[in-house]
């Protein structure tokens, strides 16, 4: 039996000796993954750096490694970085510790690549090396980085604004390729409120170019309910509490009000006009 490749020697130049390990992990309103996906440097600035609860980073590095929602116990290697500044602040009345943080070339190549295995525990986020890197192995070093979930067939689409904002922001081929041409009726559903959307797509457009203006007008999609509904609450709302499902695939012989019958009919089993939904028609 082969025996796991530690991590460790992957970064002969570092010394753990200064580091503390993020173990970043969901936070109940948007996942790391996601961040890190969409911008590393809201991933850097704001989920490593930024505002904390408590003086984690007391040392110079932050090796940062995220939760795989759908891999147990494997982590996604998010980069080192270096802790340049940190101060005590103080955010809705309660104390804070605020910092600065910035790149460094431990590992770069391996950012988003590296998989690591290791079993979590219920443990705070900032861990000291010498009590979990003899426990941290290689899972896998991927071909490429990772720049968001894979596309998980047509009928498995319930998935995060997020999730789908970050994909559609890298423009991922597997998925651009199985919704570009393709119809449907399809489902928004905000998780928080229990209000739910029911719209469609045809003929040239496809589900791929209709989902793309909800994320390029900041989660209303020019719908009027929705804009109204997201007025106050911004797109955060949406990528917090947003959720997208493909209800329908449909071939694309159909004529648009073949799309529209159908569309029709999933707003009458859901009741999405009136006080359960947010469509007007």
């Amino acid at each position: 039996m082969t025996k796991p490749l530690a991590v460790a020697p992957l970064f002969p130049t570092l010394n753990w000796d200064e580091v503390k390990i993020h173990v970043a992990q969901f936070s109940g309103l948007r996942h790391p993954l996601d961040v890190f996906a969409s911008s590393f440097e809201a991933w850097r600035d704001e989920w490593n750096g930024g505002y904390q609860r408590k003086h984690y980073w007391n040392r110079p590095l932050v090796f940062s490694m995220i939760e795989l929602p759908k891999q147990p116990e494997q982590w996604l290697f998010g980069g080192v970085f270096r802790v340049d500044h940190h101060r005590p602040m103080e955010r809705e009345g309660r104390p804070y510790c605020f910092y600065d943080l910035s790149d460094t070339s431990h590992g770069s190549a391996l950012i988003g690549r590296l998989v690591i295995h290791w079993k979590k525990d219920s443990r705070p986020m900032a861990r000291k090396p010498e009590s979990i890197l003899a426990h941290m192995t290689v899972a896998e070093i991927r071909a490429l980085p990772y720049v968001g979930e894979d596309f998980p067939g047509h009928g498995n689409i319930r998935h995060r604004y997020a999730i789908l904002e970050s994909v559609w922001h890298e423009s991922k081929q597997d998925w651009r390729g199985a919704l570009e041409n393709c119809s449907g009726v399809y489902l928004i559903t905000d998780t928080k409120a229990g209000l739910r959307y029911v719209g469609s797509a045809y003929g040239e457009e496809g589900i791929y170019a209709r989902w793309s203006h909800y994320f390029k007008t900041g989660g209303h999609g020019g719908n009027a309910r929705l804009k109204k509904h997201l007025a106050k609450k911004g797109v955060e709302y949406a990528r917090e509490h947003f959720e997208f499902a493909l209800l329908e695939q449909l071939p694309q012989r159909y004529e648009p009000a073949q799309v529209i019958a159908r569309e029709n009919y999933w707003k009458q089993l859901l009741l999405t006009r009136g006080a359960f939904g947010l469509n007007d028609n």
